[in-house]
């Protein structure tokens, strides 16, 4: 594997997830690229756009609340369009904005669309592979899949900026098979929110759930595959064991991100000596 290391790294984190201690994931970061200034900002739209002159500041809002909602995906089947949003789906997203970017998370957005939303807010002298701006976000993020034809949510998007959903660490990753074939021999009871809750309790410790104390610690893996991804053009590692893996099921992730052991396999391992790293 090849490739040059970030000249620089910022994170921003919307503080959206009471648990996510993105000082601890700067510092982490820190320590496997001594070498790259790692940098951690508050809210993305809020940076960039508290940069410009007061009277673009409205209207920059106004166009990224329109393209906020142009990005949403109403049909998991159907590939996203150029379209219209819907008023209502404008006054919600302006509304968002109006409050540091913080809202619920039941809505999912094409992960690339999104992206490119956010880019556009980028300097030019910012827009560089070799500085990485890598954004948390709890806004449920999904990406369209050619071999099964349908849109499915997922942890990062890695692209630049670089996005990683709290909520899609949640919800991409499958749960234990037996938490849904419980689910399921409930019948209609399965998706009642208080036996749902109970289902939870059962497996509790086998998946990652909202606030969840280990959060900080599974997200480094997901950080990380950005940052390899930007620099060499390849994000996810083969070994199960590794930080970088792409896990699909919740205890793949946990095994990769909280297991002992090392935290990359020898081939990752050697990269990030290459790129300074002294274990």
């Amino acid at each position: 594997m090849t490739g040059r290391p970030p000249k620089a790294i910022t994170l921003y984190d919307e503080g959206t997830a009471g648990t996510l201690d993105s000082v601890e994931v700067t510092a982490w970061l820190r320590s496997w690229l001594p070498r790259v200034e790692v940098a951690r900002c508050g809210e993305f739209v809020g940076h960039w756009v508290g940069t410009m002159p007061d009277e673009e500041r409205a209207p920059t809002l106004d166009r990224l609340a329109r393209a906020f909602a142009a990005a949403r995906v109403r049909d998991p089947s159907q590939m996203l369009e150029p379209r219209e949003p819907l008023a209502g789906e404008v006054r919600f997203e302006r509304a968002r904005l109006a409050a540091d970017n913080c809202g619920p998370f039941g809505v999912a957005y094409d992960g690339w669309a999104f992206a490119r939303v956010l880019g556009d807010l980028l300097p030019p002298d910012e827009r560089s592979l070799t500085r990485p701006h890598i954004v948390f976000t709890n806004r449920l993020l999904a990406t369209w899949d050619d071999d099964d034809l349908r849109y499915h949510l997922r942890v990062n998007v890695c692209t630049h900026p670089a996005l990683i959903s709290t909520s899609g660490l949640v919800e991409a990753p499958a749960k234990p098979r037996a938490f849904y074939e419980v689910q399921q021999s409930l019948g209609t009871a399965g998706s009642d929110p208080l036996a749902y809750e109970r289902i939870k309790e059962e497996f509790r410790g086998r998946f990652i759930d909202h606030d969840d104390e280990r959060l900080t610690e599974a997200i480094k893996g997901p950080v990380m595959q950005a940052v390899v991804y930007l620099a060499t053009g390849e994000a996810f590692c083969g070994d199960p064991a590794c930080r970088l893996f792409n896990a699909h099921w919740q205890e793949e992730m946990i095994a990769a991100q909280l297991g002992e052991g090392p935290e990359f396999c020898e081939r990752h391992a050697v990269l990030f000596r290459e790129w300074g790293h002294r274990a």
